[in-house]
């Protein structure tokens, strides 16, 4: 993850320099298409947010009894984004990105006749780090895949109603993704996405939970808007 957030840094920091400077041209219309060199390359900051499919699967082993059960919970999500994208060629785009979201996916088990509180896990704070590649389809239209590494949290509060006690755990995962960016105006657009996170298997002490493991996934469908520098 450090080394994502260094390499996003430098890029961004090496963006400072001059814009390459364009001559006025009075003949041109109006309504032309920006050029491509324009548009998806430099840096960029995006708000992002859209639907979380969270998908857990726990596993419970004392020794004695083995039993695994499997829960989804479907939430929002939403975050910012930093970025920085490189041109190779005319049509091919390289970069770097990090990202913050918070998820409101939360499952909770409820015990006894009187509705007493049991438990709730939920989804805390994401971080993300990786690269894409883009393919401009057309001047103002970009498809792109990414690789990412992600580092998810996850808390716990469990409870008789009178004392609670709880924990969370921070968890590594990988992420795919693909979408498309499509530029409404020189340095504005807005993009959909598709992600598919999977995190590591662990086991729950951290979370107050005993002789059990967790593992989960999240789908995500997103939409954002955001600008390049």
């Amino acid at each position: 993850m450090k080394m994502f957030l260094l390499a996003t840094g430098a890029l961004l920091a090496a963006s400072a320099a001059p814009a390459f400077a364009q001559d006025a041209d009075t003949s041109t219309p109006a309504m032309s298409a920006p050029s491509d060199a324009a548009i998806f390359t430099g840096p960029r900051a995006e708000i992002f947010g859209g639907w979380d499919r969270v998908g857990t699967r726990s596993r419970f082993d004392d020794g004695t009894t083995r039993t695994t059960t499997h829960a989804h919970d479907s939430a929002w999500t939403g975050g910012g984004l930093l970025g920085y994208d490189m041109p190779i060629g005319d049509k091919l785009t390289v970069g770097v990105l990090g990202s913050y979201a918070i998820s409101t996916a939360k499952t909770c088990d409820y015990a006894g006749t009187s509705g007493q509180f049991g438990g709730c896990i939920k989804s805390g704070r994401e971080i993300e780090g990786g690269a894409r590649v883009g393919y401009k389809v057309t001047p103002r239209t970009l498809v792109y895949g990414k690789l990412a590494y992600v580092n998810g949290q996850i808390r716990s509060k469990f409870g008789d109603g009178v004392e609670y006690a709880g924990g969370h755990a921070d968890r590594d995962g990988a992420r795919a993704g693909a979408g498309a960016e499509f530029a409404v105006t020189k340095h504005a657009y807005v993009k959909a996405e598709y992600d598919y996170t999977r995190f590591k298997s662990f086991h729950a002490d951290d979370l107050g939970v005993t002789d059990t493991s967790l593992r989960y996934d999240r789908n995500q469908v997103l939409a954002g808007f955001g600008v390049h520098f």
